[in-house]
């Protein structure tokens, strides 16, 4: 019997976000390839997941995708596996905070890489056959902090405009050359619950205390919701597209402002 199941491979899906996406795919019966690393966490992930969904295939890639050369590792190996990537997910990222002559270039140099190298090509090389079938979807998490600048979050934001701005442009085209093949924009605000702000030194940031915080499990749910609807663009949370609707109106200059006064660190901690 052929099995008709669709495949979706999610980069950064042993944790967070990415993990809150394989547990919906899964729990409608998708077959799943996670890309990520540590190995432990990408293994229990593969747990979690089949707890979901039994019966399903879930196949775990451990891989550094801040390298060089890393996408095509990922292309050859659901190659070999003969996989059919019917949604790609673009989920993995971390990030860097502070002034950009104080923090370490080739931390820096590696979320570039991550953010615009590996992601522009993962998406390359799987968008040949989704537009040859006329049939697949591309997720590319970018972040709220992609539509203004924003000081001391300066390359990370700047590497999001990039992927927010890809991807609107990429679908537009998609769309004029009549291609059933979709790009989704993700742009999350500050996410709590996650090895992020950890990870990027941002324990005292009052942007993951504040009121327009989310969590793994809503941007997955607004992001799953925005797939099936086929929009370009989603910024998860009740209110927040229309509240960053009327924060592009102001000058660049307070757009900043606003970004620095949420990134600042709070004096207490």
């Amino acid at each position: 019997m052929k099995d008709d199941r669709k495949t979706v491979l999610i980069t950064g899906g042993s944790g967070g976000i990415g993990l809150e996406l394989g547990k919906l795919f899964a729990a409608d019966g998708y077959r799943l390839v996670l890309v990520a690393m540590p190995g432990e966490d990408l293994k229990h992930a593969g747990n979690i997941l089949q707890s979901i969904s039994p019966f399903t295939n879930i196949f775990l890639l451990e891989k550094d995708l801040s390298r060089p050369g890393a996408a095509t590792e990922v292309y050859e190996f659901t190659h070999a596996h003969d996989l059919t990537v019917d949604v790609l997910v673009n989920c993995a990222g971390f990030g860097t905070y502070g002034h950009v002559n104080e923090i370490d270039i080739e931390r820096e140099l590696a979320m570039l890489q991550l953010h615009i190298g590996t992601l522009y090509h993962l998406t390359r090389l799987y968008l040949r056959k989704m537009v040859e079938r006329d049939d697949g979807q591309v997720i590319n998490m970018s972040s709220i902090s992609a539509f203004q600048p924003n000081p001391t979050f300066a390359t990370y934001g700047a590497s999001k405009s990039f992927i927010l701005n890809f991807s609107r442009a990429l679908n537009y085209e998609l769309r004029e050359q009549g291609s059933g093949v979709r790009v989704l924009a993700v742009c999350p605000t500050a996410v709590k619950g996650t090895g992020f702000q950890t990870a990027a030194r941002m324990e005292c940031s009052r942007a993951f205390s504040s009121w327009m915080a989310t969590t793994p499990a809503i941007v997955a749910r607004d992001t799953y919701r925005a797939m099936q609807r086929g929009k370009d663009v989603v910024i998860p949370g009740r209110g927040f597209g229309f509240g960053q609707a009327l924060v592009s109106l102001l000058p660049a200059s307070w757009q900043m402002r606003i970004s620095r006064s949420q990134l600042r660190e709070i004096e207490s901690l």
